[in-house]
C-alpha cells in the first residue's frame, strides 16, 4: 500500500505541476499577487470526506467534496471543478494549503503532493495545516467553549486534541491517542458545570467533532461521559479560514513534507543476508500506517 500511495502521489504532483506551469505563463502578473486578498486553494485528501475549496480572506468562493473511496482518481478533477466554479484557473492562485493529518495514509500523501506540485509549478506560497485544527475550526462552537477534535486512529483509539473555540481555535495541549471511553477524562479540563447565563449544564458541555462521531459518542457515553457531538463537515472551507490567519511570511512549503500520523509508519528492520545471497532479495518492508 505504501508503494501505491507514493505512486499515486507522484502522479498527482506531476500532473498538477504540468497544468500549473502551462497556465502560469499565460496569467497576468496581478492575478498572482501574494497578498492577503489573494486566491487560496485548500485541499483535504486524508479525511473520510475529501474536499477542495477556493477562496479569499478565509471565505470560500467555491467548494466541492467526494467520499474518500473515490478520491484517489478524482482529486485533480475535483480541483479543476472547484476552480472553474470560482471562475479561476491554477495560474490565478496566490497560495495553496493542504491538511497534513492525522488521516488516511494514502490520501494525506496525495493531498500534500498535489499542493507541492502547485507550489513548484506556480511558485506560489504553500503550507500544510493540522487536520485537528481544521476540525475545531469547523465545529461552529461558541467562542470560548471547549472543543475536542478527533480522528479515528483505528484499533479502538482516536487521535484527539482540545481547543478553545475562537476564529482560529487555540490549542490547549498536544495531540494524544486515546480510547473513546477516556476521551473526556484526558482532554476535558473539568466536568460540565452550569453556565452563568442560566442555560444550564448543557451550555457548558464540551463539543466533540469527528468524522464517524456516532462511534466515538457510543464509547464516550458508555464510560459515563457527557458532551455535545458533531459530525464533521468537509474541512477544506475551514482550512481556508486557518490559512487566512497566517502571515504570508510564515508559510513554509517544507511543511508539506511532514504528514502527521496517528502512529509512526510501521517498519521492518533490514535483515542481514547470508554471504552469497541474492542481492535483489528484499531487505525489509515499509507497510503503510494510518
Amino acid at each position: 500500500m505504501a508503494f501505491m500511495a507514493a505512486t499515486t502521489a507522484t502522479a498527482a504532483m506531476a500532473a498538477m505541476t504540468a497544468m500549473a506551469v502551462s497556465e502560469a505563463s499565460e496569467a497576468p502578473a496581478e492575478a498572482r499577487e501574494d497578498g492577503s486578498g489573494g486566491l487560496i486553494l485548500a485541499l483535504d485528501a486524508g479525511s473520510p470526506v475529501v474536499s477542495v475549496a477556493v477562496g479569499r480572506g478565509g471565505e470560500a468562493l467555491a467548494a466541492r467534496s467526494v467520499a474518500q473511496q473515490r478520491s484517489s482518481t478524482q482529486l485533480l478533477a475535483l480541483v479543476a471543478e472547484t476552480l472553474a466554479a470560482a471562475g479561476a484557473r491554477p495560474a490565478d492562485l496566490a497560495g495553496v494549503v493542504a491538511l497534513a493529518g492525522p488521516g488516511g495514509f494514502t490520501g494525506l500523501r496525495v493531498g500534500l503532493a498535489t499542493a507541492l506540485g502547485l507550489h513548484q509549478g506556480l511558485g506560489v506560497r504553500a503550507q500544510a495545516l493540522p487536520t485537528l485544527a481544521a476540525l475545531a475550526a469547523a465545529s461552529g462552537a461558541a467562542p470560548g467553549s471547549l472543543v475536542i477534535a478527533a480522528v479515528d486512529a483505528l484499533r479502538g483509539e482516536w487521535s484527539a486534541q482540545a481547543f478553545r473555540a475562537e476564529r482560529v481555535p487555540r490549542p490547549l495541549g498536544d495531540m494524544t491517542r486515546v480510547p473513546a471511553g477516556e476521551l473526556l477524562r484526558r482532554l476535558a479540563a473539568a466536568p460540565p458545570a452550569a453556565s452563568r447565563d442560566g442555560l444550564g449544564a448543557a451550555a457548558a458541555l464540551p463539543e466533540v467533532i469527528a468524522f464517524g462521531v456516532a462511534a466515538l459518542r457510543q464509547g464516550v457515553e458508555a464510560a459515563g461521559g457527557q458532551a455535545a457531538f458533531t459530525e464533521a463537515p468537509p474541512l477544506a472551507p475551514a482550512a481556508l479560514r486557518l490559512a487566512a490567519a497566517l502571515p504570508a511570511a510564515s508559510w513554509r512549503a517544507a511543511s508539506l513534507a511532514a504528514p502527521i500520523y496517528s502512529r509512526p509508519p510501521a517498519t521492518t528492520s533490514p535483515k542481514a543476508r547470508p554471504a552469497g545471497g541474492d542481492p535483489a532479495a528484499p531487505a525489509g518492508r515499509h507497510p503503510a500506517a494510518r
